[in-house]
């Protein structure tokens, strides 16, 4: 979807979403347009179909029911996991209306003795699914080879990479499924962590 209050933006959207035609081309079948056209830019076809559309307008009608679910899984995630020390939750301003499409950790991989694909394989094998947003961009075989970019080029985003996991979160969920994760993701920090181990002085 694109929103714009740029007139002539919009104009060149609805040229370029469908072969870069000169009118739209949806029109030509009614009374209102004209069989003839002409290709102005080499565009793309970005229209939706119509299965799509249908999709659309229907989870449209739903859109707040399935914003609250996510925002009340949201909150229960951040309740459950919030005095788990190896783990640090996102944060949300409170001018902010967050639409918690993902729901991202970040493992203090520091305090843990495993990495943060051990971390998913551990909740892999308590049935739980996850996954990783996003891989950096530079560690992509397309841009090492097109941009000669490599490892360290982005210290900052390979930091945050090798320790973020995105828990499951979805309307289809269901309130124990939610609890059944954060008590997942508690087990496996927990028995992970390390022990620290403090030595008198003079021993």
């Amino acid at each position: 979807m694109l929103t714009t209050d740029n007139e002539a933006y919009a104009r060149r959207a609805q040229m370029m979403r469908l072969h870069g035609i000169s009118h739209d081309a949806w029109k030509r079948y009614t009374t209102e347009g004209s069989w003839y056209y002409e290709v102005i830019e080499a565009g793309f076809k970005y229209n939706m179909t119509d299965i799509q559309a249908a999709l659309g307008l229907c989870q449209l009608k739903r859109a707040d029911e399935l914003h609250r679910v996510r925002c009340s899984y949201a909150a229960l995630y951040r309740q459950l996991l919030a005095d788990a020390d190896q783990v640090e939750l996102p944060e949300v301003p409170p001018d902010v209306t967050h639409a918690w499409h993902l729901f991202i950790i970040r493992l203090r991989i520091e305090e843990l003795r495993i990495n943060r694909n051990e971390f998913i394989e551990e909740l892999r094998k308590a049935g739980i699914g996850t996954s990783v947003h996003f891989i950096p961009l530079h560690l992509q075989p397309y841009y090492a080879r097109a941009f000669g970019c490599r490892r360290g080029d982005c210290p900052n985003a390979e930091r945050t990479y090798e320790r973020v996991i995105s828990l499951p979160i979805y309307p289809a969920m269901s309130v124990e499924d939610v609890e059944r994760v954060a008590a997942s993701v508690r087990r496996i920090a927990e028995a992970s962590r390390k022990v620290q181990v403090s030595v008198a002085a003079g021993v």
